[in-house]
């Protein structure tokens, strides 16, 4: 008997993603550059503490796969860093998933960066489940619009993404922003 894929919930609030709750993981969208969701304006500091273990360097990650080129189209999971929340009440999670090559004249094409976004979403799923098997504390999915913005994709492109992944979403949209 054929199983069917479980269907993942998305709720869309305005707000500040850094609202998420403790144990939250962020999820911005990434070019292999790291550059990021510019309305949150998540500092490198904050982002890129350490490579966790057993994850590659994103900047020396490579390929010439024509289908792919990595880090395109994986996800990289940060843990809570100590340095980042020792003053703050909140540990959150980072989740990069590198949907496009660069930005601005030499974004990848928007089907590119959907392709990539499917494959990052499915390695970021795998990451989540073995990490929720371990009891990591890794809690609720909080994510921007990522690649609607600086990427110029539809959100509705991804938005059906997330969906078919099988995970809940809370995606946070800044309040000066229309749906």
């Amino acid at each position: 008997m054929a199983s069917k894929a479980t269907q993942g919930s998305i709720k869309e609030i305005q707000g500040d993603l850094f609202d998420a709750p403790d144990g939250a993981a962020l999820i911005p969208a990434y070019n292999i550059y790291h550059s990021h969701c510019q309305k949150y304006k998540f500092s490198p500091e904050y982002l890129v503490t350490s490579d966790p273990p057993n994850q590659p360097n994103n900047a020396q990650s490579s390929t010439r796969n024509k289908e792919i080129q990595l880090p395109e189209g994986t996800a990289l999971i940060i843990p809570p860093q100590e340095k980042d929340y020792k003053d703050k009440d909140k540990k959150h999670w980072i989740i990069c998933l590198f949907t496009s090559r660069n930005y601005g004249k030499r974004v990848s094409p928007p089907d590119v960066i959907i392709r990539n976004t499917e494959l990052a979403v499915a390695d970021m799923v795998r990451q989540i489940h073995r990490l929720r098997a371990e009891e990591s504390g890794i809690g609720e999915l909080w994510s921007c619009r990522f690649n609607s913005g600086l990427f110029g994709v539809e959100w509705v492109l991804s938005k059906r993404v997330l969906e078919e992944s099988g995970l809940d979403f809370v995606v946070v949209r800044p309040v000066d922003e229309d749906e």
